[in-house]
């Protein structure tokens, strides 16, 4: 799912749980303002999202389930700045929803900030009890999720357990799904982290969107936790920025803003020799298709010339799509032979639509010799795997685009080749990660080794560079998960090193531009008919 994101320039960090608290205390301190007071804030920026929901939906009913900490504190105090907001508004635009509170715990039991939002509550919010859990009555609204937030550990037990139960059966009961579940922070009941192998289902609230205070947690970004979460929009309340600033865990997300400091300003004398050749060596005998998108997307990169080296009878569909690259043919229907004068090439991109024939192999391992920065895709990482030596052929400023299954298989010969990872702890099922936060220790690990850039490509892609650095993209959509995606995604990165991007700028921004172009082909096409080559027009940059 996609991120929305409030603001375009904002401290990128990303934060574990350990240091969130923190970052709370540090802002009281430092502002000065306490605690209440900062959840008072935080809860008229959360408050201000859910109305633009509302507005938009026109729900009838508005119903937040509550915990006991500082998250449900958040919780009441949104009821009341809701209730406050329907109440100040002229007659005549709608009947305003009912607002209701369900607590699952006493005021004995709350913190005292928590308490103190439950006592300001206004007498016509209705306080629902929590044995009520089947909600007589029910036919649909807005839940808000206030039950528990960050600092989760295992499994939810006791009454927050019940209260993770009732929202789900809540939800999934309703008639023709007109009840939508609105996370505060997190989705109750999942971890900040995703360190453990499975989470049951009836672990943690399912939500259709999360607002995540400050920045997204790193759960929301992982495959295996992140589908908890649905729709995440990132709410900034003005945590102190130096904290962030230095206490990061080496993950940041990324914005717009980011990606446009990556772009020099154009030169209004320059020519096209100034930008830039990108090869695309991709396709074979009814492959021709992803030639053809990773070609397109290089095209639209900036940079000044793109070649494509596809076999000598794919050429007229290339010229037919494509008349502004160049063609490198070769006989044959797959490859067998190098370009000529492979110097003039400033980035190749090699792999989409390749196959994996021994003699493709060959002339790959003979492509990676030449020194020139990759971007290897598809088959081509699906024969590094199977032929682990080539891994150190890798050439320095290079960039690997696996989605989950290639990444599976280069980890598992890396361990094997002792290249990265360690073969004795892959998992029997072939696996060779046990849970999401030591899959990111694997893919560091193969970055240091080859030297390479990662791009593991996800509903949030994730980029490691050598160094160990994590990037999430906070574009795109499930729209995207369509055959020929990659092959664009790979073009366009190869683009933007040819133009002189370096590999980890070129990758960060390569996602970040293919996942918006995702999301424009959606918003003109939807989610279930938009294809890839939607996502090539749409690119803009």
């Amino acid at each position: 799912m996609g991120i929305f994101v409030w603001f375009a320039c904002r401290i990128m960090n990303i934060l574990t749980g350990d240091n969130i608290r923190k970052a709370d205390l540090a802002t009281m301190e430092r502002e000065p303002i306490s605690g209440y007071m900062l959840m008072e804030r935080a809860s008229e920026r959360l408050a201000a999202e859910i109305l633009r929901r509302i507005d938009s939906c026109r729900y009838r009913r508005i119903l937040t389930v509550c915990g006991k900490g500082n998250n449900a504190g958040d919780g009441f105090a949104v009821a009341r700045l809701l209730s406050e907001s329907f109440r100040s508004r002229k007659a005549g635009s709608g009947k305003a929803p009912e607002i209701c509170v369900m607590p699952f715990f006493g005021p004995e039991e709350m913190t005292p900030d928590c308490r103190k939002n439950f006592g300001c509550l206004p007498a016509e919010i209705r306080i629902v009890p929590s044995d009520a859990l089947d909600m007589p009555g029910w036919d649909g609204g807005l839940i808000i999720d206030a039950v528990l937030g960050t600092g989760v550990r295992g499994i939810v037990r006791g009454r927050a357990a019940e209260a993770i139960g009732f929202i789900n059966r809540l939800r999934r009961n309703a008639p023709g799904g007109s009840t939508e579940v609105v996370s505060i922070d997190l989705p109750s009941g999942l971890p900040t982290e995703p360190e453990q192998e499975d989470l049951p289902e009836s672990g943690a609230v399912c939500a259709d969107e999360t607002l995540t205070i400050e920045f997204p947690k790193l759960s929301l970004l992982y495959p295996s936790t992140g589908s908890f979460g649905g729709r995440t929009t990132v709410v900034p309340i003005g945590l102190d920025r130096q904290f962030m600033e230095e206490n990061g865990c080496g993950a940041e997300w990324t914005d717009e803003s980011e990606v446009r400091r990556m772009f020099p300003r154009r030169n209004s004398f320059a020519h096209k020799g100034c930008y830039g050749h990108a090869l695309i060596v991709a396709g074979s005998e009814g492959m021709t298709g992803a030639a053809i998108l990773a070609t397109g997307a290089a095209l639209k990169s900036g940079c000044g010339l793109v070649t494509a080296h596809i076999p000598y009878g794919e050429r007229l569909a290339m010229h037919i799509s494509h008349p502004s690259a160049m063609v490198s043919a070769y006989p044959g229907k797959y490859l067998t032979s190098l370009p000529d004068n492979i110097s003039r090439f400033t980035a190749i991109g090699a792999g989409p639509g390749l196959g994996q024939n021994p003699e493709t192999a060959a002339a790959l391992e003979l492509l990676m010799q030449c020194g020139i920065p990759m971007v290897l895709d598809a088959d081509a990482l699906n024969i590094i795997a199977s032929r682990p030596h080539l891994f150190r052929l890798i050439p320095a400023g290079s960039v690997l685009t696996p989605h989950i299954g290639e990444l599976r298989r280069l980890l598992n010969a890396a361990a094997k080749a002792g290249v990265a990872g360690n073969a004795e702890e892959m998992q029997g099922n072939g696996n060779p990660w046990r849970n999401e936060m030591y899959k990111t220790v694997l893919v560091r690990e193969l970055a240091s080794a080859t030297g390479a850039v990662i791009v593991v490509k996800g509903a949030h892609t994730m980029v490691c560079t050598p160094a160990g650095k994590l990037r999430f993209n906070m574009t795109g959509n499930p729209g995207m998960a369509k055959g020929g995606s990659g092959d664009v995604l790979a073009g366009l990165i190869t683009g933007l090193m040819a133009r002189g991007l370096n590999a980890a700028d070129a990758a960060v921004a390569g996602v970040h531009i293919h996942g918006r172009a995702g999301d424009t082909a959606a918003a003109l096409q939807g989610e279930e008919s938009m294809d890839s080559s939607d996502i090539l027009k749409a690119i803009r940059i």
